[in-house]
């Protein structure tokens, strides 16, 4: 074999081991971030004895399954009223979940919710998307589909007043603290202002302190507020009402990091279709792939790049992370 067959042979070995390395990284990190975003949190229960661990573990471990169960099924639901009550109901769950993470000893004061508020919530989802799968619109089914959608605005009073009742041994140690700090401070001579958030002035501004109702207000402009990147304009003006994004906004650096790894990988590794193979897209990577020898993947790798990088994260949000998430669920299913 000549010198020059021997040196083709190196670089198309190098050339596969960079093929092979640079495949391994996007499929080894994409299974890290599913088993880290899927995962259910392990509480630190050291300090308790294991028969009381394991039934708070176990209560907790039902009561993130339960959340991830409605998580999910909210990319199948179409009525726009059920998606925004139960969104509603997701984020003050997360909220309650969060604490009773960091404070485990409390998941037992949070039993009503684990077991009956959740866990209706649950029915009533699975039944509701029962009746869709019927295609039915008799009076009958219209009525009981209201009154389903009534039953989950309601359970978002009674999320709320679990999560009080769970902090009621906080709220009452903070209460008992104020009163000892107003008490030893009306004893040194200093009061503290009365506030009344009910007092409105005949411009329709809420005053305050009614320390201040005999003193003339100062108006500002009216401003509007709106979320960036969400304006609808319409003969010069803006919309200031409010508006439901698509996913909740805490979740906005985790979609934002997703996007620039998709398009990093897309401008620098999109010729061997490594953000087809991150999408979960592997037919398109193979595409990709098997024709990198020429310089068609590269210039459309390149363009979807740059496209990834200067898209809005909501529109991100549904064309891509949304739909890939449909996708993998009707996958399982099948």
């Amino acid at each position: 074999m000549t010198r020059q067959g021997v040196i083709s042979v190196d670089h198309l070995l190098n050339y596969l081991i960079v093929i092979l390395m640079t495949t391994g990284v996007i499929f080894g990190g994409k299974a890290f971030w599913d088993w880290k975003k899927n995962r259910t949190p392990r509480l630190d229960l050291k300090e308790l004895e294991s028969e009381r661990a394991q039934y708070l573990q176990e209560n907790f471990d039902k009561a993130t399954a339960d959340y991830n169960y409605l998580d999910s099924a909210l990319e199948n639901i179409s009525d726009r009223e059920l998606s925004a009550q139960l969104k509603r109901l997701q984020r003050t769950a997360k909220n309650l979940l969060n604490h009773l993470e960091k404070n485990p000893e409390r998941i037992a004061l949070a039993y009503k919710f684990i077991d009956y508020y959740q866990d209706r919530a649950v029915k009533i989802v699975k039944q509701y998307q029962e009746l869709e799968e019927t295609h039915l619109s008799t009076d009958k089914i219209q009525d009981l589909k209201q009154r389903m959608k009534q039953t989950l605005a309601a359970l978002d009073d009674a999320y709320q007043d679990q999560f009080e009742h769970i902090l009621n041994d906080q709220i009452i140690s903070a209460d008992a603290e104020l009163k000892v700090m107003e008490q030893q401070l009306n004893a040194e001579g200093i009061k503290t202002k009365t506030i009344d958030v009910g007092a409105v002035d005949k411009y329709g501004n809420v005053r305050i302190d009614t320390d201040l109702l005999n003193q003339p207000m100062e108006l500002e402009p009216q401003r509007k507020f709106f979320p960036q990147g969400m304006q609808k304009r319409r003969r010069g003006e803006v919309d200031a009402s409010p508006i439901d994004l698509p996913f909740p906004e805490e979740d906005r650096p985790q979609i934002v990091q997703t996007k620039l790894i998709q398009s990093a990988l897309a401008i620098f590794l999109g010729s061997f279709g490594a953000h087809k193979f991150y999408q979960g897209k592997t037919f398109q990577g193979i595409i990709y792939f098997l024709l990198s020898w020429t310089t068609l993947p590269m210039w459309v790798s390149l363009v979807e790049g740059i496209r990834y990088l200067f898209m809005p994260v909501e529109d991100f949000y549904e064309q891509y992370i949304k739909k890939n998430n449909r996708r993998n669920k009707n996958g399982r299913h099948k």
